[in-house]
């Protein structure tokens, strides 16, 4: 092969190793503009999604108030609202709005009162631990658990006897300190001495997060009977779950028109309990969750909703699935 035959198929060479490099670099940046591209319009879908959500919020707070205006003012499991979604159509997705009572609950903020020896044998204390051991809970540490949710809430720094303030949490791996305020939501509960993950996820279903310290009033209209377990305790000790369990499935249709229906059933009206106070056939607190689908966007909203005089307000959302 002559020299020049020889420079020939060397400078071929070259050009398609040059050519197969340029394709290379061709077809990454393609990909990668591509990838840009399906990002900036995955981003802008769930920016509308969210847009979205707030704007369902705003009707389901709208929605609230019209059911709070209504002449009959109970609430029931039997309400339409309670009873199936409410489908919404977008532009360019579909949206789903579940209603549900947020009242069947125990309200870990009430724990957080002043701490005597009177309020841990009775009160909010009592009725956790009763709570906690119909969830399978023992007793030990279901009272060293209202302890420290107390010291949580509190203000103070005085520990409680089987409670934790800053002294044990600055000591961690990971120090932290107390909150010294209302939980805004269950899931704080992790970060407070003594719950583990068995101990969370036996007490998750019956616990919630008020607004205020006192006792959550239940709307007795709402019971399910996997909610037996937080009517037992806050009936009292007499009260197995499985009676509560008959208490609930043996409700009138519609539900009760009055508190005093309720305390006039006959297992209730045996316990002769101080007082009605504990109970109520409305629902102060209602969670709205939308399900939006808007584009290549899936996003979940749930809100929080307190009514009362000054009409409905949100208290707090979450973005996401529940974890």
């Amino acid at each position: 092969m002559t020299d020049r035959k020889k420079q020939r198929g060397a400078a071929l060479l070259i050009v398609l190793l040059l050519a197969a490099t340029v394709s290379f670099v061709a077809v990454s940046a393609m990909e990668k503009t591509k990838l840009a591209f399906s990002r900036t319009i995955n981003v802008t879908a769930r920016g509308e999604a969210l847009w979205g959500a707030f704007g369902i919020e705003t009707l389901a707070l709208a929605a609230v108030e019209e059911i709070l205006g209504q002449e009959n003012a109970t609430m029931s499991l039997d309400d339409p609202w309670a009873t199936a979604p409410v489908e919404l159509p977008l532009e360019r997705g579909s949206a789903r709005v579940f209603f549900a009572d947020a009242t069947t609950c125990f309200n870990v903020n009430s724990l957080g009162g002043a701490y005597d020896d009177r309020n841990a044998q009775n009160g909010p204390v009592a009725e956790f631990i009763r709570l906690a051991g119909h969830a399978g809970v023992g007793e030990f540490d279901a009272r060293a658990l209202a302890e420290s949710i107390g010291d949580w809430i509190d203000e103070d720094t005085s520990r409680r006897p089987q409670g934790a303030e800053d002294g044990y949490y600055t000591l961690l791996p990971s120090p932290y300190r107390t909150g010294n305020q209302k939980l805004a939501s269950i899931s704080e509960l992790r970060a407070i001495k003594g719950v583990t993950r068995e101990i969370y996820g036996a007490l998750k279903p019956y616990l919630c997060a008020g607004s205020d310290e006192a006792a959550m009033k239940i709307n007795v209209n709402m019971l399910t009977e996997a909610r037996a377990p937080v009517l037992a305790a806050a009936l009292g000790p007499e009260v197995t779950v499985q009676a509560a369990r008959d208490i609930i499935s043996d409700r009138p249709p519609g539900g009760y028109a009055a508190v005093q229906e309720f305390m006039g059933v006959p297992a209730v009206a045996a316990l002769n309990l101080s007082g009605s106070d504990r109970f109520d056939v409305t629902s102060r607190y209602l969670q709205a969750r939308a399900e939006i689908v808007y584009d290549t966007a899936l996003l979940e909203m749930t809100s929080m909703i307190e009514t009362g005089g000054r009409g409905a307000r949100v208290l707090a959302r979450r973005i996401g699935a529940e974890e």
